[in-house]
């Protein structure tokens, strides 16, 4: 599912997509596309908003 507005980890304005696993709604970079869920959920990293990568890694 999309939707238009604000991602709910890095916080910009974008089409979002839904996390299968928690909900979430996050933009294209905040998503694995591959595994249908956010990074938060997949183990990734979380990208600032900046748009460089943020070190920590969710567990």
């Amino acid at each position: 599912m999309e939707a238009e507005g604000l991602c709910s980890i890095c916080g910009r304005p974008a089409k979002l997509h839904t996390c299968h696993l928690c909900g979430r709604l996050v933009c294209s970079q905040c998503m694995d596309h591959r595994k249908g869920m956010c990074i938060k959920c997949a183990g990734g990293k979380e990208i600032s908003s900046s748009g460089s990568k943020d070190t920590g890694v969710f567990k």
